[in-house]
């Protein structure tokens, strides 16, 4: 790691300008803590189902916040400043959406999520003191990310059935797109770590073999929206640089590894669609396949770098040489754009059937790959999404209640609860306010990297553009897919986001003056404190919530006391209302256990699992019309379950 930093890093010690402070020593390390201990949680919440639920997420969103409230602050750019009340001003613009949510259960968690975002948003930009500390962080970062890949080979390489989901690999996140999106995270900022000329050869090639094997991995998880996130990361690494060329030919020799192994790679999924089991062998096959891809991109990029590092040539002669190469990149560009328009014939009618394709609600057929096809649920989604913010254009139907519509209007029998895609969800739970709010996040990114990019030396922009290129792949992706809901993806996205404007633009920061103005530092520090608060009560409410279930079997009384205490804690949950609602009839209180249903009922009049229990509740006490009733108002409301179709018509 120590090779990597010296290399990554902005300037060397002896390179280093004396107006700008250069911190060593404890000082140093208590200064990059918060971002460090961040990192590390995020790791862990990434091979932990990607921190999905609430007692997962939860901590580090406190420990963010708290942390965020107490660290020495630096003053920021106008730019950075802006992405930074953004990202605060989205969060607290969801939590306000509790007073007008349809479903405030869901709203309320959502908000936490956000305010975990804001904190991860905030810490790398207000509490790096400079940008070689940011550098530091990227580069932590980018080994992390290669951990993360190493390992998730391995456990695939051991135990390859217990890491794949109907023939597409899972594991580590525990979905397949997230999955495929982390891989496509870790790609960028190893693909720009092996370009440079002056790294060692032997860390180069280590680079490439594993942004090699994260393609390979990506391609395992037979993800189509990873497609959209990598061509954005592409954009950003390409575009910004430096060492465009030398990225640019290890990217196409990585791709065409890939693709040269990739019927090997396609097999388990092929075996899956004919068997509908994980074929063990199989997945042996696609990882031998992969292990090869990994040697020989290791052994291949090894003499490249040794090649390119011993050369001794005069300058006349390299620039001659680099000619050639981005000549010969144009060419391959030109004839690989020709080929494209000679497979698909006519691409206007193409898209248009794609188009078309995209309306259906059926997936790829038995011996079809799923890259290539464009349909399933996300037109159904999507179009559910659209009658919402039309139903509520500024404001939106709150955060998390893109639910209440979808199970009334959707034509697909998937039990979902986001549109998957950002911005429809923005749109529809947030409205217009939250877009504009939203999407000033990575508009006064990209300012500020603008206004800073042209006098940043190369060795800045280095670790600099492979973060963005991180994030790029996040934000693409999570246009398509609903990676916003995965604590740990998202996290990762914006931290990445955060470390690359914060290199680029740490080199201006300095302390925020002690004599700023009073309320802006009691402001500063109550809001993330407030924040951290309501994390801290939905998560000992969730925390109670997990208690009385356990107490369930073995003491309703006890059951009935922590579920009281979890409502206390989160008023807006209607877990603890079920869970009362349990107790209380299993003590023989029936006529109390409705008014707690009903109280619940109250708290979200379009809710029809509550319906549903209400239901239940009649049919026990052998009120079979009361029953029926509220089973066909449930329906009423999810039209399509099956199981509530059959009790509509006959309570059991």
């Amino acid at each position: 790691m120590s090779a990597v930093a010296e290399h990554f890093s902005p300037r060397s010690a002896a390179q280093h300008d004396p107006a700008e402070p250069l911190r060593s020593g404890p000082r140093a390390v208590f200064a990059v803590a918060p971002v460090g201990v961040a990192l590390v949680l995020l790791s862990i919440a990434v091979l932990s189902d990607g921190a999905f639920a609430l007692r997962q997420w939860g901590p580090i969103a406190f420990f963010g916040l708290v942390t965020l409230a107490f660290a020495p602050r630096n003053r920021l750019s106008a730019a950075a400043l802006a992405m930074v009340a953004a990202v605060w001003g989205f969060a607290l613009w969801s939590a306000l959406s509790v007073v007008w949510a349809e479903a405030p259960s869901r709203a309320i968690e959502g908000a936490g999520r956000n305010l975990l975002y804001a904190a991860l948003v905030s810490l790398p930009l207000l509490t790096l003191p400079d940008s070689r500390s940011a550098t530091r962080m990227a580069t932590a970062l980018t080994v992390g990310l290669a951990a993360v890949v190493a390992l998730t080979f391995a456990s695939a390489l051991i135990d390859g059935p217990a890491q794949f989901l109907a023939g597409r690999l899972n594991d580590p996140v525990g979905y397949r797109n997230a999955t495929a999106a982390l891989m496509g995270i870790a790609f960028w900022p190893l693909v720009c770590l092996a370009a440079q000329r002056e790294l060692n050869p032997l860390l180069r090639a280590a680079a490439f073999s594993a942004a090699t094997s994260a393609l390979g991995l990506a391609f395992l998880t037979q993800s189509r929206g990873v497609l959209l996130g990598f061509s954005c990361g592409a954009v950003v690494a390409l575009a910004l640089g430096p060492d465009r060329v030398r990225r640019a030919w290890l990217t196409i020799m990585a791709v065409a590894g890939v693709a040269i192994v990739g019927r090997r790679l396609l097999v388990p999924y092929d075996t899956f669609l004919d068997t509908a089991a994980n074929s063990g062998s199989a997945i042996a096959g696609a990882m031998h396949a992969l292990v090869v891809l990994a040697i020989a991109s290791f052994a291949l990029a090894l003499v490249l770098a040794l090649f390119d590092g011993g050369l001794r040539i005069s300058e006349a002669a390299q620039g001659k040489l680099g000619r050639l190469a981005a000549g010969a990149l144009v060419v391959l560009t030109v004839a690989a754009v020709g080929g494209g328009l000679v497979v698909v014939g006519d691409p206007i009618r193409l898209a248009r059937d794609k188009a078309s394709e995209f309306k259906q609600l059926d997936t790829a057929a038995p011996g079809e790959t799923r890259l290539g096809s464009t349909s399933g649920q996300r037109y159904d989604l999507w179009r559910v999404a659209i009658d919402e913010f039309r139903s509520a254009p500024l404001t939106g139907v709150g955060e998390g209640s893109y639910p209440q519509r979808y199970y009334v209007e959707r034509k697909t029998d998937r039990n979902l609860s986001t549109p998957h895609s950002l911005p429809m969800a923005v749109l529809a739970e947030t409205g217009l306010v939250g877009l504009l709010l939203l999407l000033t996040v990575p508009v006064a990114a990209a300012v500020a990297v603008g206004r800073g990019w042209r006098g940043l030396a190369p060795e800045a922009r280095r670790p600099a553009s492979a973060m963005l290129a991180g994030a790029a792949v996040l934000l693409g992706q999570a246009t398509v897919d609903w990676l916003w809901q995965i604590p740990a993806m998202a996290g990762l996205g914006l931290t990445c986001l955060a470390l690359g404007v914060a290199v680029v633009c740490g080199r201006d920061a300095a302390p925020a003056p002690a004599a700023r103005r009073l309320p802006v530092r009691v402001l500063g520090i109550l809001v993330p404190l407030l924040a951290a608060a309501v994390i801290a009560a939905i998560y000992l409410s969730d925390l109670d919530v997990r208690v009385a279930r356990a107490d369930r079997a073995t003491s309703p009384q006890a059951q009935l006391d922590t579920a009281r205490a979890a409502e206390r804690l989160n008023p807006f949950a209607l877990a603890p209302r079920y869970l009362q609602a349990s107790a209380l009839e299993t003590l023989g209180r029936r006529a109390a256990a409705r008014r707690e249903l009903l109280g619940a009922l109250d708290r979200e009049p379009r809710n029809f699992v509550t319906l549903a229990l209400l239901g239940d509740l009649e049919v026990r006490a052998g009120r079979s019309r009361a029953a029926r009733t509220w089973y066909r108002r449930a329906l009423a409301l999810n039209p399509i379950d099956v199981g509530l179709q059959q009790l509509a018509r006959r309570p059991r």
